[in-house]
This record gives structure tokens, C-alpha cells and sequence, in this order.
């Protein structure tokens, strides 16, 4: 059998809170959302439900709900996993799939076996990766993101993961983001544009029934952020392209970036709700999605592990980042952080 789970309108917020069919709600506590926008299958595989589920990640889709949710969530390499027809003809294949699972051994079976089915052959392949490698490497820590600047809080917990890195032999550098200041303004007109033509051709895509009038403020509210500066996006997406080069640049003096996978704790259902005003509803989407978009812009592999807990008691996500193709470095520094920090399950 398969089940489908609930997900936000569109995959536009990263908070699953339907205004018909109700927030998805974190099964740590269920005052606090559980991310988006694969914010059901987070939740039923961290309550235990079932061990993985699929995700995409077009803006940080599978890490946002794995971050909140103490799970596991690795978008892997643009172009890894094998794609449909329509994401293949984006003009930037922001969009990648994967899986949300607990444990970094069920993320690497699933990588594994994916790989039977499909060979990505531009890219070194990933293999059966089983436990942690030897090499020790250089990593970069940002705790300031794209345009934004994490919470104390959230600083602390990333700085104690980089402490954590060094005591395992890592090399370990603060340094600044690589983002030129162009990136927040040409990524969410970009998004805004995935927006804009599902709300300009839904009948076409979707069928007589699709009607925009019922569609969330936040998706008509990305619609008419792209038809008021469409005349900027032939900039925008040239921008977002040239970030694959600054992106392999960076990762030639570092083998890994650590990050925090999200710049705030994790908000209360409400807080994002896509039936307020659009444009409160994405400052607060910009305070807090502050890191994940870099990576869909680049196409770089990244994940995001349950290395810290908040003063609250939430899952607060850590995410690691590599150059194009480094799935495998991703995964047996996972295994390693794992082991030297185990981290908290939802039990019975």
C-alpha cells in the first residue's frame, strides 16, 4: 500500500498549515509545527510510523521537517536521483528528492539502493557507505546565512557542534557566508516564479477543478511577487546560475560547511500561517529559512543531522554541505557525529 501525507500548499511554506486540511504538528510537541514541506512524512517517521519517507527538497523541504522533527534529511546532488520530465526542463533544477529517515545507516540504504535503479553518470558514485571515514577534514562553519543572522541561541548550539568537530580531529574555520548579497532578492523571485505558473496555468496542469481563488495568500502572494518584477528575472536566474562556480570555488579550501540547518527554534503553529498578510508571513519565512535555499541554488549535496536540542526541549537540526557529488564525505562524517553524539528518539 502507499500512503500520501500532508505536505503545504504547493510546497511553498516551509510550516504545513492547510487552510482547509490544518497544520501538520510536531509530535515532539504539537504546539510547534513540523516543518515543511514534507511535513507528514516527517512526522510519521520521527513518531515512528514508519522508518523512511519520501521527500523533496526545492528550498530545504526535506531538511526544514527533518531539522524540526530530530530526523535524518540529506538532499542529495542535483541531477543524483532520477527526475521528471517538467523538473528537468526548470531553468534551474532547484528540486531535488530523497528520503527522511532516523537513522544515517537508513539514509545511506536508501542512497545505495536508489543508485541500482538509477547511475547518475556525471557524478562519482556513492557505494555502500557503512560507518565513518579516516580522512580528517577542513571545515568551514557559517552562523550567519543568506542575508540573515541566526539566533543566539541557535549560534551557541552550531558553535558547540564545531567544537565537537574539532575534538573528533577536524580542522575547523569561522568564516563568512560565500553569498553574494544578491542571493535572498534572485532566490525568492525564482521561487515566486514556480508560483506563478501554478497559479497562471493551474486548469491546464491540474484540471477544471483547480481554482486560484481558493489558494492561500502566501502562493498569490509569490504570484504577484514575480508579475510585478518579472522584468528582473532574466538577471535573477543568470545570478543563481553562477553560484555553481562560487559554490566549487569555496569548496576547494573546504571539504564541509557546517551550518545550522534553520536560523530560529522552531516556531509555533500559527506563526507562519499562510492565510495572514504575505508580506508578514515572508519576513518571518526569511528569518527563519536563512541557510537551506544556497544549496538548491548550487545543486550542492547537504544534510541536515539532530546534533542539538533547544532550552525548550525541540530538536534543532545541524546541517552539513559539500561540493557537488560528495555524498559519500557527507555520510561518513554523519556516521561519525552519530556515534560521538547520539541523538534522541520518540519512543513507545
Amino acid at each position: 500500500p502507499i500512503g500520501k501525507t500532508q505536505l503545504s500548499e504547493f510546497g511553498f511554506s516551509p510550516s504545513a498549515e492547510h487552510p482547509r486540511l490544518g497544520p501538520v504538528r510536531s509530535p515532539w510537541d504539537p504546539a510547534h509545527t513540523a516543518g515543511a514541506s514534507s511535513a507528514g512524512t516527517a512526522a510519521l517517521v520521527a513518531a515512528g510510523a514508519v522508518p523512511l519517507a519520501h521527500g523533496n527538497d526545492g528550498g530545504g523541504s526535506i531538511r526544514i521537517p527533518a531539522a524540526v522533527n530530530g530526523l535524518v534529511g540529506l538532499k542529495p546532488t542535483r541531477g543524483r536521483l532520477a527526475q521528471d520530465k517538467l523538473t528537468r526542463q526548470m531553468p534551474i533544477r532547484i528540486v531535488s528528492d530523497g528520503v527522511l529517515t532516523r537513522s544515517v545507516r537508513d539514509t545511506a540504504a536508501f542512497l545505495r539502493e536508489a543508485e541500482q535503479v538509477y547511475r547518475a553518470l556525471s557524478l562519482p558514485p556513492i557505494g555502500d557507505v557503512t560507518r565513518p571515514g579516516r580522512t580528517r577534514l577542513r571545515v568551514a562553519v557559517h552562523t550567519g546565512g543568506i542575508g540573515r543572522t541566526a539566533d543566539p541561541e541557535v549560534v551557541e548550539l552550531t558553535l558547540k557542534t564545531a567544537r565537537l568537530l574539532e575534538e573528533l580531529g577536524h580542522r575547523v574555520d569561522q568564516v563568512e557566508h560565500p553569498a553574494p548579497a544578491t542571493v535572498p532578492d534572485d532566490f525568492l523571485l525564482y521561487w515566486s516564479l514556480l508560483a506563478m505558473a501554478i497559479v497562471r496555468t493551474g486548469r491546464r496542469q491540474l484540471g477544471p477543478t483547480f481554482d486560484r481563488t481558493r489558494l492561500d495568500n502566501l502562493t498569490l502572494g509569490l504570484d504577484r511577487h514575480c508579475r510585478t518584477r518579472i522584468h528582473r528575472l532574466p538577471g535573477a536566474i543568470r545570478r543563481l546560475r553562477r553560484l555553481v562556480r562560487t559554490s566549487a570555488e569555496f569548496h576547494r579550501r573546504y571539504d564541509v560547511v557546517l551550518t545550522p540547518t534553520l536560523a530560529q527554534p522552531t516556531p509555533l503553529v500559527g506563526h507562519l500561517d499562510p492565510t495572514n498578510d504575505f508580506e508578514t508571513v515572508m519576513e518571518r519565512i526569511l528569518e527563519w529559512v536563512a541557510f537551506t535555499p544556497w544549496q538548491n541554488a548550487t545543486g550542492d549535496p547537504a544534510v541536515s543531522l539532530p546534533l542539538a536540542t533547544t532550552a525548550a526541549g525541540l530538536p534543532q537540526g545541524m546541517m552539513l554541505s559539500a561540493g557537488a557529488g560528495r555524498e559519500p564525505t557527507l555520510l561518513e562524517l554523519a556516521y561519525e557525529l552519530e556515534e560521538a553524539a547520539p541523538w534522541p528518539r520518540i519512543t513507545g
